[in-house]
């Protein structure tokens, strides 16, 4: 069973690995000359590597620091993406259809509860009539972390703490169509997907209140976790965000995260 101190080392460590390697990797491009480089090169480069840093922050760090999580809490961490029919069929295609209509209008007739029980009722076809052909998933539908325990898969996308109407919209039809390529494979299996929120940007009050629509028509809860439901989940331990934050600051004290950059940086000068 993990306990927090060894679940501080997996954090600390992984953070220091993912950041480091994400700076090794920005210095060996070849980056445009721009006029500063000849007053403060050493800035240039760091602001460099923390606006790449804040654009790919999920997989940089988020997707590593969960599966790492996951693994030492019993979880099967697969590798592989979660594959599409090659040629959907219309059965299901239509049953997609008609749930994502009726979420985007606000119909009523679905919640994420039914949507999924739905999508797995049609999906039941295909035990006796299973498709013979899967493909990778359409660009944007793939599965970043997919965990499996206790015969359960689960299926998740980190997604930015700051997310527009279009943005809610587009992870709504994402655990959609997760669930249709999962069951449309796997008929009798069983899975859980969710949007991730790694953490609250709000200060005093809760993730959806500052989301607009309070999140709609993504279903907080039951489609999205935010924080310590995601990170509690892969870790095992109560308030497991508090640790991620803490190995932040203990690493910032320490100084050893900056010597590694530094030494980075003083090697590409």
């Amino acid at each position: 069973m993990l306990t927090r101190e060894n679940a501080k080392t997996v954090v600390k460590s992984t953070i220091k690995s993912s950041i480091t390697e994400f700076a090794a990797k920005s210095l060996k491009k070849k980056a445009k000359f721009q006029i500063l480089d000849l007053i403060i090169p050493k800035e240039r480069k760091i602001r460099s590597i923390v606006g790449g840093l804040e654009t790919s922050l999920g997989t940089t760090l988020w997707e590593p620091l969960a599966k790492a999580l996951a693994r030492e809490n019993g979880f099967t961490v697969v590798e592989s993406n979660l594959q599409s029919p090659a040629n959907m069929p219309s059965n299901l295609n239509n049953a997609l259809q008609s749930i994502i209509d009726d979420r985007k209008r606000g119909n009523g007739l679905y919640d994420a509860k039914i949507s999924h029980d739905e999508i797995k009722r049609v999906c039941q076809h295909f035990i006796n009539r299973p498709i013979e052909t899967f493909e990778a998933p359409p660009r944007g539908k793939g599965v970043d972390i997919w965990l499996s325990k206790d015969g359960i898969d689960y299926f998740f996308d980190i997604k930015t703490v700051q997310p527009n109407l279009p943005t809610l919209t587009g992870c709504m039809e994402q655990v959609l169509y997760w669930y249709a390529y999962f069951y449309s494979k796997y008929p009798t299996g069983s899975a859980t997907a969710r949007i991730v929120f790694p953490y609250n940007p709000n200060s005093g009050k809760s993730f959806w209140q500052g989301v607009i629509g309070g999140g709609r028509p993504l279903e907080a809860d039951n489609e999205a976790w935010v924080e310590n439901q995601f990170w509690d989940f892969c870790s095992g331990l109560e308030n497991a965000y508090e640790i991620i934050t803490t190995s932040f600051t203990d690493l910032r004290a320490s100084g050893e995260l900056e010597s590694s950059i530094d030494l980075l940086l003083n090697t590409h000068d």
